[in-house]
């Protein structure tokens, strides 16, 4: 009986550990600023649909650019390692023109 009991203890610090870690982790899909170094400005949307607007037309560099400054968010929270692919090491970024 005391081996069933600690059994079900354990599933149930399992199931509480798992809902929590998945509840703290931050969401990978958001809507960002982003100003270039050429003085464009532009609103990125990572890991979701384009923000509503009028595509930027970037060369390479300035793509390269965006991309970079838009994700910044995600290597912060994923830290050095995460499983690939995922939302953070292989995210989508769609930029618009913000003004």
């Amino acid at each position: 009986m005391r081996f069933v009991q600690f059994g079900y203890a354990i599933g149930v610090a399992a199931a509480l550990w798992s809902t929590c870690s998945i509840a703290a982790e931050p969401g990978s899909a958001y809507q960002t600023p982003v100003q270039l170094s050429s003085g464009k400005n532009l609103l990125c949307g990572v890991n979701e649909a384009p923000p509503a607007g009028a595509t930027a037309v970037l060369t390479r560099r300035e793509q390269v650019q965006a991309d970079v400054l838009a994700t910044q968010r995600l290597r912060l929270v994923s830290g050095p390692t995460s499983p690939y692919p995922s939302d953070y090491t292989a995210p989508t970024v769609a930029c618009v023109s913000a003004g």
